[in-house]
């Protein structure tokens, strides 16, 4: 549904307020700042993934089976929050249907 034009203009306005009031945090907004916390997520995550790999390892070295299983978790819980939001993300671009042949819509 489209904006109405008293809608845009208070838009405008409040945008404008935010500008003139906190220069830093419009700047921070005006960007993509959902797209660059995804990219930190997904690093972190990666980082978070490495790690629990070397402690599955030093589990396996050690062989504590507890540190193994604990590492794996790690590895596990860490590669899921790392993907989770870049998942849904990428599930909601829109996707280009083509006509087929016989198909009327």
């Amino acid at each position: 549904m489209p904006l109405s034009e008293f809608e845009k203009r208070e838009l405008e306005v409040i945008s404008h307020g935010l500008e003139e009031e906190d220069p830093r945090l419009a700047v921070l907004l005006g960007r993509d700042a959902f797209a660059v916390s995804l990219r930190t997520r997904f690093r972190r995550g990666l980082m978070l993934v490495a790690a629990g790999a070397c402690v599955l390892l030093l589990g396996l070295v050690a062989r504590a089976t507890f540190l193994g299983i604990a590492g794996f978790a790690a590895m596990i819980g860490a590669a899921y929050w790392a993907i989770k939001d870049l998942r849904w993300s990428l599930r909601n671009r829109k996707r280009h249907v083509t006509q087929v042949e016989g198909n009327i819509e």
